[in-house]
Order: C-alpha cells, then sequence, then structure tokens
C-alpha cells in the first residue's frame, strides 16, 4: 500500500504555507519527483543570481568613461564633440562630410539676412521686397524718378533727405576735377549692372570713405540706400534658400522674440549619401571603426538610437528626420529624397557663385563696416569665418573642410550620445568612451540630469568672450554670470560628487579680438573696477572667479578642479588639451574602479 504523506488539514490556516504546500494524498514517488524538479529550479536560480552578481561586479569596475559636455548654450560644447571625433572616429566624420555643406549655406545665408535686416532696421529703412521700393521716414513724401543708364528697367525712389544739409558728406576734392581718380563708394550703375569685381571690392574696402566708417565717423551716405535697396534684390533668391535648408536637416524653432535658429536631433546627418543602405542609417553615434554591413548589425558595439533619424515633425520611433515613416518607405522613394537633396545643394552652389560678388560687396560695404565698429551689428565666430572663405566655398564641388565643420554652427536639441574607442598607454588598449552633447538653452537643461547619478566626468564650457553680451532666452542675464550660476549648481549636485569636472574657458581668441578692439569689461562687468584690459588680466578675473565658486560650493571637498584657457576650433591647440584631460580623467577612473 502506498503511504499518504499529508492532508489537506496537515498546514492549519496559514494562505503562505497552503500555496507552498505539497500536493494532497502525495505519494514517496510523487514526492522524489516533486523534490528533484525543485532542486533544479533552485540550481538555475543561483546560476542566475551568480551571473547578475557578476555582471554587477564587472560594471562597477568597467573602464568605461561617461562624459558630459555642459555649459550654456554657444559655448562650443558641439565643437568640442566634433574635436574628439577628428581624433578618435575620424572615418565617421569623414561619412557626414557632404551632409554640413547644408549647415554651412545656411550660416553663410543667416550672415547675408542680418547684415541686410540689420541695416535696414539701424538707418530707418523699409523695402518694399516685391517692388524694391525703399522708404525712410526722414525722406520727403515727393517721389522722383531716377532712370539708371545701364538699365532699362526706370525704378521709383524716393531720394534720401538730410535734415540738416551741413550734415551732408561733402563731396572729396579728387572727385570733383575731372579726370581725377573719383573715390566714392560704388555708384548705382556699378551695383545694378553688376560689374562690381574683386578688384572693385578691394578698392572699395581700402578707400577713405570705408575707413571712415570703419572708424565709426561716417554719415549715411544717400548712394547707400539705394544700394541696400539693391543688394537685398539681387540677393532675395538666395535668402529664399534659408528655409528650404533649414527643413531638410530640421526646423527652425523661436529661440527669442522674432528669432529663429536651426535645430537638430540625433541622425540628421542622414543626409550625407545618396547611397543608401541600413547599416549605414543605424546610428548616428560616432565609432572609431566603419559601420557593419547589415548581416553583423547586431555586432555594432553601440547601442541602436530610439529612432533612425531626427524628426522634426514627430517624436516617435520609426519617422525620420527625412520626414517620413522610414518603417513603411520604400528604398525609391529614399532614393528620390536623396535625388532632391542633391539637386538643392547644386542650386543653392550655383546661386552663390553668381551672387558671390554681391555678398562680398555687402560684407565690404562702409555701411556694413560703421555698424560692425559702432557693436550695432554683431555677426557669428561662424559668419565672419565663412565670409572670410566665401572664393573657396562659393564653388560647384565645394566639400566643407576639417575647419569649416568645426566653425559650423548648429544648435544642439536634447541630448545626443556619441561612442569612441579611446586609446591608453601609448595605444596599447581601447576603452570605450561616451560622450553626451547636450543643449545648452535654459528649457532644455532638465534633460541633463537623467545623465548624472552614473557620470564619470563633466567638462563645462564657459565662453568668456561674451562678456559684453546677454542670454537670447532672457536679455537681462549676462552670459558670463549666467556660466557662473550654472556651475554653481553643477559643482553643488550632490549626484555629481564622483564626478571629474574639467573647466574649459572657451573662446579665448574672441576675447583677445574684443579686447584688441577696445572693448571694455567693466562697462558690462561692473566689479571688473579699473583693472588693466587686457586679455592677461581678463582671463585670470574669470578664472579667479570660477574656481572661487568650485572651492565654495564643491560637495566633495578633495575633489579636484583641471581649468584650461581655450579656443576649441583650433585643432592643434585642442588636441593635446583633450590627451591631458583624456590621461587625468582615465587615470582617476581606474583608481576609483581599482584597476590601478
Amino acid at each position: 500500500m502506498t503511504a499518504v504523506l499529508n492532508t489537506p488539514d496537515s498546514h492549519g490556516d496559514d494562505p503562505l504555507s497552503k500555496m507552498i504546500a505539497p500536493p494532497p494524498n502525495e505519494t514517496l514517488l510523487e514526492r522524489d519527483k516533486r523534490l528533484r524538479l525543485e532542486a533544479e529550479a533552485k540550481r538555475i536560480s543561483d546560476a542566475i543570481d551568480e551571473q547578475l552578481r557578476v555582471e554587477a561586479q564587472k560594471k562597477r569596475k568597467s573602464p568605461e568613461v561617461k562624459l558630459l559636455l555642459l555649459g550654456q548654450s554657444g559655448s562650443g560644447k558641439s565643437t568640442l564633440q566634433k574635436q574628439f571625433q577628428l581624433m578618435y572616429a575620424p572615418a565617421t566624420l569623414d561619412m557626414e562630410r557632404s551632409s554640413w555643406r547644408h549647415v554651412v549655406y545656411i550660416n553663410l545665408i543667416k550672415s547675408i539676412r542680418t547684415m541686410l535686416d540689420t541695416l535696414e532696421q539701424e538707418y530707418d529703412l523699409e523695402i518694399d521686397r516685391e517692388s524694391d521700393l525703399l522708404l525712410s521716414p526722414s525722406m520727403s513724401p515727393s517721389f522722383t524718378s531716377l532712370s539708371s543708364p545701364t538699365s532699362k528697367a526706370t525704378k521709383t525712389l524716393l531720394p534720401y533727405q538730410w535734415d540738416d544739409p551741413s550734415s551732408a558728406p561733402s563731396i572729396p576734392s579728387s572727385a570733383k576735377g575731372k579726370g581725377k581718380e573719383r573715390e566714392t563708394t560704388p555708384t548705382q550703375e556699378e551695383f545694378d549692372s553688376g560689374s562690381m569685381g574683386r578688384a572693385a571690392i578691394a578698392k572699395l574696402s581700402t578707400s577713405p570713405s570705408v575707413v571712415a566708417a570703419a572708424s565709426g565717423s561716417a554719415h549715411f551716405s544717400p548712394a547707400w540706400a539705394q544700394q541696400i535697396a539693391t543688394l537685398r534684390l539681387r540677393l532675395t533668391p538666395l535668402l529664399s534658400m534659408e528655409e528650404v535648408l533649414a527643413r531638410k536637416i530640421g526646423m527652425g524653432v523661436q529661440v527669442a522674440p522674432g528669432k529663429e535658429e536651426v535645430f537638430v536631433r540625433k541622425g540628421w546627418q542622414g543626409i550625407r549619401t545618396k547611397k543608401w543602405s541600413t547599416a549605414s542609417a543605424v546610428s548616428s553615434t560616432s565609432t572609431s571603426t566603419p559601420v557593419p554591413s547589415t548581416k553583423n548589425k547586431s555586432k555594432i558595439p553601440v547601442p541602436e538610437p530610439e529612432y533612425l533619424y531626427s524628426s522634426r515633425l514627430s517624436m516617435g520611433s520609426g519617422v525620420s528626420g527625412l520626414g517620413f515613416d522610414t518603417a513603411s518607405t520604400t528604398s525609391t522613394e529614399i532614393q528620390l529624397e536623396m535625388d532632391q537633396r542633391t539637386e538643392l545643394v547644386r542650386q543653392v552652389a550655383n546661386l552663390f557663385m553668381s551672387l558671390r560678388g554681391d555678398v562680398e560687396t555687402l560684407y565690404a560695404h562702409p555701411a556694413v563696416k560703421s555698424l560692425v565698429k559702432k557693436r550695432k551689428l554683431r555677426l557669428e565666430e561662424s559668419s565672419t569665418f565663412f565670409l572670410a572663405n566665401l572664393e573657396r566655398i562659393a564653388v560647384s564641388d565645394y566639400m566643407p573642410t576639417d575647419d569649416d565643420i568645426l566653425h559650423a554652427r548648429l544648435r544642439t536639441m536634447g541630448v545626443v550620445e556619441h561612442c569612441f574607442e579611446v586609446p591608453v598607454n601609448g595605444g596599447s588598449k581601447m576603452y570605450p568612451w561616451r560622450l553626451y552633447d547636450v543643449g545648452g538653452a535654459r528649457g532644455q537643461r532638465p534633460t541633463w540630469v537623467p545623465y548624472f547619478e552614473d557620470a564619470t566626468a563633466i567638462i563645462f564650457l564657459a565662453p568668456i568672450s561674451a562678456f559684453d553680451q546677454y542670454l537670447e532666452e532672457d536679455q537681462r542675464t549676462n552670459r558670463v554670470d549666467d556660466s557662473l550660476q550654472l556651475f554653481t549648481l553643477i559643482c553643488s549636485n550632490p549626484l555629481l560628487k564622483n564626478c571629474h569636472l574639467v573647466l574649459f574657458l572657451n573662446k579665448t581668441d574672441v576675447l583677445q579680438k574684443k579686447l584688441e578692439a577696445g572693448v571694455k569689461v567693466k562697462k558690462y562687468i561692473t566689479s571688473y573696477g579699473d583693472r588693466p584690459n587686457d586679455y592677461e588680466h581678463v582671463s585670470n578675473y574669470f578664472l579667479a572667479h570660477f574656481k572661487q565658486v568650485h572651492r565654495k560650493n564643491n560637495v566633495d571637498t578633495k575633489r579636484e578642479l583641471y581649468t584650461h584657457l581655450t579656443s576649441v576650433v583650433d585643432t592643434r591647440s585642442t588636441r593635446q588639451i583633450i590627451v591631458n584631460v583624456r590621461d587625468a580623467i582615465f587615470r582617476d577612473h581606474l583608481k576609483e574602479s581599482s584597476m590601478l
């Protein structure tokens, strides 16, 4: 007879005991089988627990470095990221090179628009974009018909009337005598006929009228009004391409009343080539090796992004920066989109080739020089760089150089991850680094917090050249003051207690130019007082303030602050700084991981 080991009532009323109790009327054979199964289940569970423990221990001792690039908008974070990419993943930058043409073109067109809009605003000019009718509140209400001898069209213009006739610019004596060399700005005939060549532009830039404009002593010439209107009309086809280009890589977003910028999310570089493959679109994350084929996609040493391309229409997965759903789009449709983009670049390149002389004339115009001298026209550093290199850029086969890519200005949206294999010990070992480039506008700063907890190090970038500028989001806040406030929050955040801090006081090259131009720091930073207005004293003054913030707010009194005066567009000096920062961060990280 088979023995019965228990009865339904043998465990009392305890519900847990009833749940784990053996089946009622269990036989010895059934008991042996149950115990064997339970032992096997426990063995598997213990093995899983051990595997998790080992993986957790490996993760704690992993040499992987997570580096955050933090700072306000326009501080140079994305430029520094591109320097890392140039050093540790140059092949990926080569893959993206053609897509940077869009950004360079946008930067140039934005510069042209800024110059024209500022000229019209500062000189109270109102131009009818369709009829090219130029108006000014200080002009006479009567119209005068003027005819250009070199143009078949007769333009109806309102002549500029000086409020005080004595304030009108005098005619130079060299222009009064017959046969003598005329010294004025270009005539309307030259503008209308487009006959301004490089020699004429060079002559214009060194003429006394431009020299006077550069010194801020020039009056607004009656001829300038019509010249500005003519340039606006001639450059209109180029200006109209700004929005078209922007929508191919991102989307305009208002950052201040009446001001728009182009922002992008990760993956926008997917427009880089006409050839399309899933492998080339797997990730915008930078790697040190070429992206493998589709067959080996599972071996890619970086995580797949949330979506193949950045989306300007939707935040949902599967919607690309191309403006359509990649999951339901055929390769033929994608190829057509890429062909359209290639044609767009060709059209813009042709416009720059045909209108290069007009752009150079505008940039060299005495009205522009005068406003720059009076600091009523402020062009971004990228603007002056590209305008100075217009002859090289305005060609049909233009391809951005490394310097062009470094100077190209593009606003980052959200947080973008880049992965690199970084060599140490002379290249004998390679360790993974994850670099996070963040959007620095005030509204985007809360998105940084999720990346704080396991960050290895932070490079905080503060543009000390911006001492005379104010935030776009808040015109009452000085940009250097905002950087100090933001650095205070970083130093005092308990989540970053174990995070190494590196401070880049950036854009020192721009700072030097401003100081040499006579811009006084004490006018904008009253606490600077009567200290010498030179680069050494100014840079040391700002450095002392940031060090003081770190000393007073550091959550770990033993945590060291590594400081550098930088210009991250300077590849040679930045490379050496990156090597020094890499060695310092990695050495300390390995010590904390008990690997040294």
